[in-house]
């Protein structure tokens, strides 16, 4: 309630608000000062103190354990949002699978060869979705510049994307066919 008198002695009327005599145009006289003042709404400060502070210097941000996620409005926070810089890091290319098989002792990874354009060994979590032979001579999009990882005695130079729809695990592909190796813009 005290925000609305805030406002009127911030646009330079002397007066109580009262909306019924104020709403229309032509109220203010021209040339009358308006001062800026505080802000009526002053941002909350959700970081803690002491804890965060190694976290604010790295540039990590909080996570708001309060703050629900709106079911009605899809998409990402900002704090997900990368900028272009960081995508143009992405090394994305076409690769095309040329050997496949199952990584002993796993029920979801398959060992992939990936021609792209030099041959690397990517290990992809796909199994449960496609058998080897299925993927052989397939063009799929890889990212080529991860950090290899070593996987179920396996290093991994990769990764393979896919999407995931329901139960369904779907590798992605180029419409048409392109030269392996062939980057992604």
């Amino acid at each position: 309630p005290e925000t609305a008198l805030k406002m009127a002695t911030a646009l330079g009327t002397d007066s109580q608000p009262d909306l019924n005599s104020q709403a229309k145009w032509g109220i203010l006289k021209p040339g009358t000062t308006v001062n800026a003042g505080p802000p009526l709404f002053p941002r909350l400060d959700t970081e803690k103190k002491g804890g965060d502070k190694k976290k604010r210097e790295k540039g990590i941000k909080p996570v708001d354990k309060n703050k629900k996620k709106s079911r009605n409005q899809p998409g990402p926070d900002d704090e997900d949002l990368i900028t272009f810089d960081e995508f143009k890091r992405l090394d994305l290319r076409v690769g095309e699978i040329v050997a496949a098989e199952k990584i002993e002792k796993s029920d979801r990874l398959l060992k992939l060869t990936v021609k792209a354009p030099e041959e690397r060994t990517v290990v992809a979590g796909i199994a449960e979705f496609y058998e080897p032979l299925d993927v052989i001579g397939r063009q799929v999009i890889i990212v080529a510049n991860l950090k290899p990882v070593k996987l179920m005695g396996t290093t991994s130079q990769g990764m393979v994307l896919a999407v995931k729809d329901g139960d369904r695990l779907i590798l992605s592909a180029v419409s048409d066919s392109v030269q392996p190796g062939s980057k992604i813009s």
